[in-house]
């Protein structure tokens, strides 16, 4: 979530590319493996290679760009700005038009490259000039993307496919449109072609996961994070993801011990500030409440200065009940985001910057409004989500509806926003709640009874002292009295 807020660009590595650009072949040889082991997410090889490269050939900014791209991924970001600067520096000392133009086109896509601003004309004159170029189509899909034109992206990355069928990252991108789409049988097609290509990389069984999550098919998930983790070992995207597995089936206890593996595996670099989001706000959707907490105040203590640190002090002095002090912090952080050129230029950070306020005012209503005033913040925020967020992505913004609903003795529209989500995964705990609470209230045994049992079923492996268990043997006892007042 908070790289989207703040509207990070890309920077594309060069995807076996051909040419020879130096003098030396053993620099560009080094270029090739070590752009090829950046966009494979092996970052610290990729490093190694690509600066023995530069040391061989200082003007290769073939080699400076994935470089540059690699510091950002993982956090080493004072780095990543002498290495930007460089990239830049390299690129506009490229004689040779049509190889200044791909460099620059790659280089534009960052906000403080100084061609940032060139993109736009680079686009129109490569598509016409080189369509087929590698570099190109990407920046193209890329584009589509920032734009949210997610039709004319999905489009974009089927062509690169027709120009090289053995693109193993289209198949990655393409598997993840078919997830968004609900299409999920197809999404694992794609992620199971992307595998068999790259055989060797650890984000194809990351990205399996993430479908067979969405889908509530867990043990299945953690077991392609698990291979994901065996293959390269400091891939800690897929400890978080493996870690929430657990945290969705009730094994509170062993899903925050995976993921607190996490922060050793990125101390010392940027990258641990955006674990430490991706975990605070995991916590925000589950409601953990001590968690959130522990977690708000460790984030504020290693990040002050941080734009998310606001927007987490504001939600946090709303649960302490000091909503005026919070609406102000609300007010700063927005205003902040809001004046930076991203807002403007970037279609996707202007929506999630929106989307992200409309989230605020829901939770801010759930504290303190009538259940009418949550019904109305709500329906805001799962409406803007439409056309723009797949079903999954909506999934606790519709229990949250659903809940207010409940609340507002509409439990007919309760149901109305949980069978979507449930239709596509029957393990969600709290929706399962939710769904029990609204067949009690329209009297409906039968369903109460089946929601009832798959509820159980769900939190079967859970911590003893899981709060889902409380909750379930409370709905039991209501299921049963309903059950004999038939």
């Amino acid at each position: 979530m908070a790289a989207l807020l703040i509207g990070a660009g890309f920077v594309l590595t060069d995807r076996g590319v051909t040419d020879n650009y130096s003098t030396s072949d053993k620099a560009m040889k080094l270029t090739h493996i070590g752009s090829n082991q950046v966009q494979s997410f092996k970052f610290t090889e990729g490093i190694k290679n690509l600066e023995a490269a530069l040391e061989l050939d200082p003007s290769l900014a073939e080699a400076a760009i994935p470089l540059a791209n690699a510091y950002a991924r993982k956090g080493r970001s004072e780095e990543y700005e002498i290495a930007l600067v460089r990239a830049d520096s390299l690129t506009a000392l490229i004689e040779d038009d049509n190889r200044r133009m791909l460099a620059q086109i790659r280089l534009g896509f960052r906000h403080k490259s100084r061609f940032h601003d060139m993109v736009d004309s680079l686009m129109v004159r490569l598509e016409k000039e080189q369509p087929d170029n590698i570099h190109v189509m990407t920046a193209v899909a890329e584009r589509y993307g920032i734009n949210m034109e997610f039709d004319k992206e999905f489009e974009a990355w089927k062509r690169i496919l027709e120009v090289n069928p053995n693109f193993a990252e289209a198949y990655n991108r393409l598997g993840y449109f078919e997830l968004n789409r609900g299409n999920y049988e197809q999404a694992i097609e794609h992620m199971k072609k992307y595998a068999f290509l790259a055989p060797k990389l650890a984000n194809p069984h990351d990205s399996l996961g993430d479908v067979l999550t969405v889908m509530g098919e867990y043990e299945e998930a953690a077991a392609e994070y698990r291979t994901s983790i065996s293959i390269q070992p400091d891939f800690f995207t897929s400890y978080l993801n493996l870690g929430k597995t657990y945290l969705y089936r009730g094994m509170i206890k062993t899903g925050l011990d995976i993921m607190d593996q996490v922060h050793t595996m990125v101390d010392g670099s940027t990258l641990g500030r955006k674990v430490d989001q991706e975990l605070l706000t995991t916590y925000l959707v589950m409601e953990m409440l001590p968690e959130i907490g522990q977690m708000t105040e460790t984030y504020l203590e290693r990040y002050p200065e941080d734009e998310m640190a606001v927007y987490f002090r504001s939600i946090q002095l709303a649960h302490l009940g000091k909503l005026r002090e919070s609406e102000a912090l609300r007010d700063s952080c927005f205003n902040n985001w809001r004046s930076q050129p991203y807002y403007q230029t970037n279609q996707m950070a202007r929506n999630n910057i929106d989307m992200a306020e409309k989230r605020y005012e829901a939770y801010i209503a759930d504290l303190a409004d009538q259940p009418s005033t949550r019904v109305r913040k709500w329906n805001a925020l799962v409406d803007g989500m439409i056309g723009n967020t797949p079903l999954h992505g909506q999934r606790d913004a519709r229990i949250k509806l659903a809940c207010a609903y409940m609340d507002n003795g509409e439990p007919e529209k309760a149901l109305e926003q949980l069978r979507p989500i449930l239709s596509v995964n029957n393990r969600l705990v709290p929706a399962l709640i939710v769904a029990i609470k609204t067949d009690l209230a329209l009297r409906d045994a039968e369903q109460a009874r089946m929601a009832l049992e798959q509820l159980k079923w769900s939190i079967q492996q859970s911590d003893q002292d899981y709060v889902g268990r409380s909750q379930a043997a409370q709905l039991e006892e209501m299921v049963i009295e309903l059950e004999g007042n038939l």
